[in-house]
Formats: C-alpha cells, sequence, structure tokens
C-alpha cells in the first residue's frame, strides 16, 4: 500500500513581462540618442513583476506488509495470518493473482549477441534493441531534469522475453509489488565472484527466488511496471556491490 502526504510552502519569483513595445519581427530599435537609450533599459526593468505564489508538494511513499501491519496495530492473531501470507512458499500463488507471476521460464532462447557484455554475460534479450538510456547522468524522461540513472534502458516490444544473462541462482524475484520499489516486476541474480545483474520494469516474471536458471532462459517478460514511461527493460550489473557503468565492451 502507499502513503500520500503532502506540504505547502510559498516562494517569490520575478517574472519578465512581454515588452508590447518590441517590433513584431523581433528586431531591436536603432538610432536614438545615448539618453534614450538609457531611458529604454530604465522602462524595460520597470516592466518585471515580482509575484509570492504557492507551491504544492505531493509525496507518495510505498509502505510494506510489516509496515502496514504496525500501522493499524496488528495483534497476535493478525500477524500470524499476515505472516502466513507472506511466507516465500506462497509467493508464486500471489503473483499469479496479483498479475505478476506466469508459469513457463524453461524455454533457452538464443541472445541478439551485437553488444558482447564484460564479465562473462549475455545480452538479456533475444533482439538487440536501442539502448534509450545510458547509464549515468541523463535527462529523466519523466521529470525533464539531469539525474542519476543506475542501469541502462534497452527499449523493447511488451511481452518481449528476457533472457537471463548467465546461468546462476536467482536471489531476488518480486512478482507481488508491481511497484517494487521504482522497479515494478522485477528480479536479481547472483552470477558468483561479486557480479550480480537486475532486470526491471517486467510485464510479469516466470521464476522464483532460489531457482538455478540457465544462460539464455527466459526468466521474465519486458513491460512498464513501476517508475516507468514505457516499454523497456532497465538493466544493471554489480561488482561487489557497485553498480558498473563500463560494462558495454
Amino acid at each position: 500500500m502507499n502513503a500520500v502526504d503532502y506540504t505547502t510552502y510559498t516562494e517569490t519569483v520575478e517574472v519578465p513581462a512581454a515588452d508590447d513595445d518590441a517590433p513584431a519581427d523581433g528586431s531591436a530599435d536603432e538610432g536614438g540618442e545615448d539618453g534614450e537609450d538609457e531611458d529604454a533599459d530604465e522602462d524595460e526593468e520597470s516592466t518585471a513583476t515580482t509575484i509570492t505564489q504557492t507551491v504544492l508538494k505531493i509525496e507518495l511513499t510505498h509502505k510494506t506488509a510489516e509496515e502496514m501491519a504496525g500501522q493499524y496495530a496488528f495483534n497476535a492473531r493478525q500477524s500470524e495470518y499476515l505472516s502466513l501470507l507472506c511466507n516465500a512458499e506462497t509467493d508464486t500463488l500471489w503473483g499469479e493473482l496479483l498479475g505478476g507471476f506466469v508459469e513457463g521460464g524453461g524455454e533457452i532462447m538464443v541472445p541478439d549477441g551485437g553488444l558482447p557484455l564484460d564479465y562473462g554475460l549475455q545480452w538479456p534479450l533475444p533482439m538487440a534493441g536501442s539502448i534509450t538510456s545510458p547509464f549515468g547522468y541523463r535527462t529523466d524522461p519523466l521529470t525533464g531534469e539531469v539525474s542519476y540513472h543506475s542501469g541502462i534502458d534497452i527499449a523493447a516490444p511488451n511481452g518481449t522475453p528476457i533472457l537471463a544473462a548467465a546461468a546462476s541462482p536467482v536471489t531476488v524475484a518480486n512478482a507481488l509489488d508491481s511497484w517494487g520499489g521504482s522497479y515494478g516486476f522485477y528480479l536479481k541474480i547472483d552470477h558468483g565472484n561479486g557480479v550480480e545483474t537486475l532486470y526491471a520494469h517486467c510485464s510479469a516474471i516466470c521464476v522464483t527466488g532460489g531457482e538455478q536458471v540457465q544462460a539464455g532462459q527466459v526468466i521474465a517478460y519486458v513491460g512498464s511496471t513501476g517508475r516507468s514511461a514505457g516499454n523497456h527493460l532497465h538493466f544493471e550489473v554489480y561488482k561487489d556491490g557497485s553498480r558498473q557503468g563500463a560494462f558495454m565492451q
């Protein structure tokens, strides 16, 4: 569940007024004595208006089941039922009910192979795809502001199979929470030697936590869950816990 909160604050800004006397073609007036130019400058400055405006800031905070239990003061019996419902053995059932898990995942597909990866990893899609957002600082497609991007975004149609980059156990398989801390439905795989991969914004996943997957195995499908502006795979590579930006050769 999510908690919604808001705050307001006031700020004073200076708004320049339009120059109604400017020529229609945008050209500047020519000629005139020095004194006339100074008067014109003073008139221009006087057209700026100072206003005070009220800004509304809305905050959306995702809460876990445990946090909600505390907020609603669950008693012992309710807490016991919640523990049973949140048991890892029920993840597949909940994933099917909530739409984030689909049966399958045993199919092995050949990756595109157009862009080799470091650390012995293969391309995570059966198609090349276009990298729409690189690793590092970029212009955020949702806010238009420059911000840090923790992986690469690969554009692909909804439902495109996502492939395991190497044979390894799945450590995280979130098919329950469609927000997923902004990742949406996502997976994380531990490849050993400090190397991990993450696959986010999936429409659905088809493997579970602890499952051993093979290189090229279908593990999920491209979607736009979580904080996403469209269908794509958000792909991250970690080395010793740190996200890697130079993993593309």
